[in-house]
């Protein structure tokens, strides 16, 4: 089997440099501004600083007009996601694992494995680590909506350009997004606006149950939803793959209520 990094060291070694200094500016700032809204915004720069250093990527294989529509979505979504889940420090480490999809998704993968390097170090801040802190009154680094907004724009840039040569590659990479897409739409069709992991309010080491849930959804986006030629194949099993983790995560929150006679932390 063929090494999947073999000459591509450098790539990932100029993402990870460019995050671990990312990852001090934020720890810095967050050391005397917790509430600064910073984190997303040093993961964008640190990625395009990355980019821009080794030279990876290609032109998109979307027009910009979709491109800039895509990372639209995907950056409300992840503004939700981090807004609601913020005190448990999920987004980042979430994000990483969306990076590491879009790595094994896309064809041309130079672009993705510098963002994932870049991504990587960015878990630090993220859970478990910050959970200590956070029960002393000190929440984890905040993607922030204009952070959030680059985050997803840097990611959605990567998956336009190293998806060129397979379109249904592009549609396997957004699909990659998995829960930090997925989790703020089962919450709105949630009665009670709880969603999937309301359970993460009692029990904060679910966020295990959480990550892994989340390198399920990526694998499955990476390894079938972007397998097709065709962008239209992929959109229908993309579509199928959110339709049943939609489904299940509405079959949970029913259980929860089930269970007790109301919905959990209600």
């Amino acid at each position: 089997m063929a090494d999947p990094l073999a000459g591509r060291f450098g790539d990932l070694g100029a993402g990870l440099l460019l995050g671990v200094a990312g990852t001090l500016a934020c720890l810095a700032v967050w050391a005397r501004r917790p509430d600064a809204p910073v984190a997303g915004l040093a993961l964008a720069a640190a990625g395009v600083v990355a980019l821009a250093a080794t030279g990876a990527g290609a032109a998109p294989a979307l027009p910009w007009p979709a491109v800039a529509a895509a990372a639209l979505v995907a950056g409300v979504l992840l503004a939700d996601f981090d807004r609601r889940w913020r005190g448990h420090g999920l987004a980042l480490p979430l994000l990483a694992v969306s990076a590491a999809g879009v790595y094994a998704t896309v064809p041309d993968v130079e672009a993705a494995l510098v963002v994932l390097g870049a991504a990587l170090p960015f878990c630090l801040l993220g859970w478990p680590g910050p959970l200590a802190l956070a029960r002393r009154g000190r929440r984890p680094p905040s993607l922030g909506a204009a952070g959030a907004l680059a985050a997803a724009g840097l990611l959605t840039w990567t998956v336009a350009s190293g998806g060129a040569g397979r379109p249904g590659s592009v549609v396997g990479g957004l699909a990659c997004l998995g829960l930090l897409a997925l989790e703020p739409v089962a919450r709105r069709l949630d009665p009670r606006r709880r969603g999937p992991l309301g359970p993460l309010e009692r029990r904060p080491a679910l966020a295990w149950a959480v990550l892994a849930a989340q390198a399920v959804l990526a694998g499955v986006a990476a390894r079938v939803v972007g397998r097709p030629e065709r962008a239209a194949t992929a959109l229908l099993l993309a579509a199928a793959e959110a339709a049943v983790a939609l489904a299940a995560a509405l079959l949970l929150v029913r259980g929860g209520k089930d269970r007790s006679g109301r919905t959990p932390n209600a």
